[in-house]
């Protein structure tokens, strides 16, 4: 009871230094030269404030985790259930074929069901910073929650529980959705508690909720199973950043062609949580290939030594 009063006052801490830091983030960033580092400076000046909270969310919950593990008396990943793997490498290959591979069935059947076309807006420009965040936010969420939450869960529980257990988190955690613009902007001190406060205003309707919500929990199986499965977070880390990659350059490419969100369901709607979600009976197919091409390219690699008191997955 004690470690899990732990991890909710980390949430609640990289919830408050995030809110207070992206203002002043904000604000460094506007006095500096627009030219600085061949004009990159500048792209980021234009960039709306809720990017700059989300950032700072993600840098102070990966400066807080050190203190968080510290306090859980967790001195090595080893505790977490993770090995150094014996082939990174060939983790990473395998984890962007996974991804590419069940994105391009996924995207073949939205565009050739007439589901989504070519919206006509694509610029190569957005490239370099879509790999950026596809890197950042797989590193970041796969270290977070198939490392510390499901290897937190695995210390007491079974590996199918604390897949279960860890994937209802990572699913439920994906609709806390900040707002685009809001009346409190990055130039007050309160600009980022002023956004987390109405991280509900626009919150979609139960029906897209339960399909984003399935997307994402069986996301989660998969990565949580990956993890245990090679012991490693190399592969998890690799397919996530292959979603993140492929969906964000779809969105940057084709529109939804429907008029009413839910216009094409079961099939598929519009993705939610700002366009990183595909929803619907397509992409949960796409993920169940995934998952059967991951097991089969899987089956003769030796299983890793579980923890105390967790079979074998």
């Amino acid at each position: 009871m004690r470690s899990l009063g732990k991890i909710f006052l980390y949430l609640l801490l990289v919830l408050l230094g995030g809110a207070l830091a992206a203002p002043q983030a904000w604000h460094l960033i506007q006095a500096m030269p627009s030219e600085w580092l061949g004009g990159l400076v500048g792209k980021v000046q234009g960039m709306p404030f809720h990017r700059y909270l989300s950032r700072s969310l993600q840098v102070a919950a990966i400066l807080l985790l050190w203190p968080l593990l510290h306090s859980l008396r967790i001195r090595s990943l080893r505790e977490l259930g993770l090995r150094p793997s014996p082939s990174p490498g060939t983790d990473l290959i395998l984890g962007l074929m996974l991804g590419a591979g069940g994105a391009v069935f996924l995207e073949a059947c939205l565009i050739g069901g007439g589901f989504f076309g070519w919206s006509g807006g694509w610029s190569g420009g957005v490239v370099p910073r879509i790999l950026l965040t596809a890197v950042v936010v797989a590193s970041l969420e796969e270290f977070l929650f198939r490392g510390v939450v499901l290897g937190f869960c695995r210390q007491s529980l079974a590996p199918y529980p604390s897949l279960v257990l860890s994937s209802l988190f990572f699913a439920a955690v994906h609709f806390f959705n900040l707002p685009r613009s809001a009346e409190d902007g990055g130039p007050h001190w309160w600009g980022g508690l002023s956004y987390l406060s109405g991280c509900g205003s626009a919150f979609p309707s139960v029906v897209m909720v339960l399909w984003a919500f399935a997307t994402l929990f069986l996301a989660g199986l998969l990565l949580g199973w990956l993890t245990i499965r090679t012991g490693a977070l190399w592969m998890a880390i690799a397919l996530h950043a292959s979603w993140i990659l492929c969906q964000q350059m779809f969105n940057a490419a084709f529109s939804f062609r429907g008029g009413n969100p839910c216009a094409f369901l079961p099939w598929t709607g519009v993705p939610q949580c700002h366009g990183a979600v595909p929803v619907g009976v397509i992409p949960l197919i796409s993920l169940v290939l995934a998952w059967v091409a991951a097991a089969m390219l899987l089956r003769r690699r030796p299983r890793v030594s579980s923890l105390p008191h967790a079979g074998s997955v």
